[in-house]
């Protein structure tokens, strides 16, 4: 059993410390060819930049936002809201909140709904040269759009989009996400990113009306974020990945345990329909790790082996401690990443739950049932 665990913690150890640890790194150095100072390289310009905001009954949630951008030490060229049928006060206190501030608030019509046909509504009332999406619950720090200018030309920028937890609890879900984020960091660095966050995204306008393929996944309603970058991919257009936090948004943790299940079913639904190979190869190699863990470690309780259990136990836990620590340090969630070790073994029951629930129960968004196809 020894040669066993000796063979698992190094072939773990060099897959986890070449995908999360030397790809970390060699995606940090990327990002400093990203500025545009001091380069002949053009750079992004505000008054080119319209901000789309999809939103629907977000009256209690809207306002860290508008704050954020009564706050801002620079605009864009128009804050763009597009209104999903909401049946609050939404329009209403966006009016109120946003006086002096180039914004527009649009209707989406009758007969759409959703947010991917809020932003195809929107991109058609607007121009610019660049779009950047948001979600109506983020904010962000007075700096943001000062920070944007100083990026050079790309068609698509990922940008961090940070989970914030204001309970103890919500600190695991925080890591779940996190542990994700870091992995596709490390794989950006080492080839290309495998996801995007919808809540924070920037493209060119030109490049979004070439290479869109609404048609392909207009039957999923969740994934204008993931969608988008197989698009953009498939076409091999300039795609680069932001993790560092002068270009973060933030948004709160989900609310509950209700709440954290229908949006994780909501990402496996579209991230299943995507089929990104390089996805696929990676989450199947997760899994038999994974599988391969709690079998050693459910074999050592059932032998009574305690000490070893709590030993094998641990190595992992300080493995990953260690290599994702570079992550959670540079998005300033350190709080979050004590948490790893209870995330931990937490792990597979929120596996097996998720797991279950995607063949029996379908998630809801924005009050809506979503009819996914798993």
């Amino acid at each position: 059993m020894l040669t066993f665990e000796i063979i698992f913690f190094s072939v773990y150890f060099l897959l986890l410390g070449t995908l999360v640890f030397l790809g970390f790194f060699i995606q940090t150095k990327k990002e400093l060819t990203f500025s545009s100072i001091g380069t002949n390289l053009n750079s992004i310009h505000l008054n080119e930049i319209v901000v789309i905001v999809p939103f629907r009954n977000e009256e209690k949630r809207i306002e860290c936002l508008l704050n954020s951008i009564l706050s801002s030490n620079e605009l864009p060229k128009e804050f763009l809201f597009v209104n999903d049928h909401s049946s609050d006060k939404s329009v209403a206190l966006i009016s109120e909140k946003l006086i002096g501030i180039p914004h527009r608030i649009i209707e989406l019509p009758e007969g759409q709904e959703g947010k991917k046909h809020a932003i195809r509504f929107a991109i058609e009332q607007s121009n610019s040269q660049y779009i950047l999406s948001f979600d109506a619950d983020i904010e962000f720090n007075p700096n943001y759009f000062t920070n944007l200018k100083n990026l050079s030309e790309a068609d698509l920028y990922i940008l961090p989009a940070i989970l914030k937890a204001k309970k103890m609890h919500e600190h695991l879900f925080e890591v779940d996400l996190i542990l994700v984020n870091a992995a596709n960091c490390g794989i950006a660095g080492l080839k290309r990113p495998i996801m995007a966050s919808g809540a924070n995204l920037l493209y060119k306008r030109e490049a979004f009306e070439k290479f869109d393929n609404f048609e392909s996944h207009s039957h999923m309603p969740s994934g204008d974020d993931i969608y988008l970058l197989r698009d953009f991919r498939y076409n091999n257009a300039a795609i680069r990945l932001i993790t560092g936090t002068d270009f973060s948004i933030e948004t709160e943790t989900p609310q509950s345990l209700k709440e954290f299940f229908n949006q994780r079913l909501r990402w496996i639904a579209k991230t299943g329909d995507v089929k990104d190979t390089l996805s696929t190869w990676l989450a199947i190699v997760q899994v038999i790790l994974t599988i391969i863990f709690f079998s050693c470690l459910l074999f050592f309780v059932i032998q009574g082996e305690w000490k070893s259990a709590l030993i094998f136990y641990m190595l992992k836990t300080t493995i990953d401690l260690i290599l994702f620590l570079p992550y959670f340090n540079r998005i300033k969630r350190m709080k979050s990443w004590l948490f790893i070790p209870i995330y931990e073994l937490l792990f597979p029951i929120y596996s097996l739950v998720i797991l279950c629930a995607m063949y029996v129960y379908k998630p809801v968004w924005k009050g809506r049932r979503l009819d996914t196809n798993y």
